[in-house]
């Protein structure tokens, strides 16, 4: 079970590294916002800090550092407890901003992927959770 669960938190890391350097460099596909102009306006305002492609904005650069550091704690097994608190808020708001702005079914499993994954992990992570409550 020890080694599904090291398979679990690289998996993660790799995942996260990925699409926070994707918000840097830009070298995945762009989403497709065809029917989706909420969404398209809400991308743009977060990429260029506002509805056109004109200046750059700070937040989706903020959710891609955010993004690489919490990936790049878990493949090294750095603070892995710490790591999955910090990414619980934006795995929530990935999943949020997939279904109510953009429904895609598509683009909606891997949010869901990293939410349960983050979850089961911080399930496993548990007793070092419990000093908080105490």
């Amino acid at each position: 079970m020890k080694v599904f669960h090291t398979f679990l938190r690289i998996g993660l890391g790799v995942i996260l590294l990925a699409f926070g350097l994707n918000k840097f460099l830009w070298f995945m596909p762009n989403f497709k916002f065809d029917d989706f102009p909420e969404a398209e306006y809400l991308f743009k305002a977060m990429r260029y800090s506002g509805a056109e492609t004109t200046g750059h904005g700070y937040l989706l650069d903020l959710v891609g550092a955010t993004e690489f550091f919490v990936g790049l704690l878990l493949v090294i097994k750095k603070w892995v407890s710490l790591a999955l608190v910090v990414l619980m808020p934006v795995s929530v708001n990935i999943i949020l901003f997939h279904v109510f702005t953009f429904f895609n079914p598509v683009y909606l499993v891997p949010a869901v992927l990293v939410f349960v994954v983050n979850t089961y992990l911080m399930y496993i992570y548990r007793d070092s959770y419990r000093p908080i409550f105490k």
